[in-house]
């Protein structure tokens, strides 16, 4: 990456269709929409459930990790505090992201 303020950041693909995905995530990590919706939510609060360190955004070079948005919300919350989700509003999220699918994958 020319630009190391990028390093860490990724571009929000397409809603269309997330739901029929078979992976998500830049490197394939999950294979569930809830999954993925889960970890958005908890990743701060967390993070020994998604990093095998159990240090948040261990996949990352230690310089680019201040590059992952931690500022807004949800991804606001550190360790320890109460995600801004629970799991009735990742079911909603999920199930909103699904009347995004076309007919032709119904």
């Amino acid at each position: 990456m020319e630009e190391e303020r990028l390093c860490g950041a990724f571009r929000t693909p397409s809603l269309r269709n997330v739901a029929v995905r078979p992976s998500f995530m830049h490197n394939g990590a999950f294979s569930n929409l809830r999954d993925v919706v889960a970890f958005y939510a908890t990743r701060g609060t967390a993070p020994a459930r998604w990093y095998r360190s159990g240090v948040a955004f261990d996949d990352l070079p230690k310089k680019y990790r201040e590059n992952v948005n931690v500022a807004r919300v949800p991804y606001d919350r550190r360790t320890g505090e109460a995600p801004r989700l629970d799991g009735s509003e990742i079911d909603a999220i999920v199930a909103f992201l699904q009347t995004l699918t076309d007919a032709q994958y119904r």
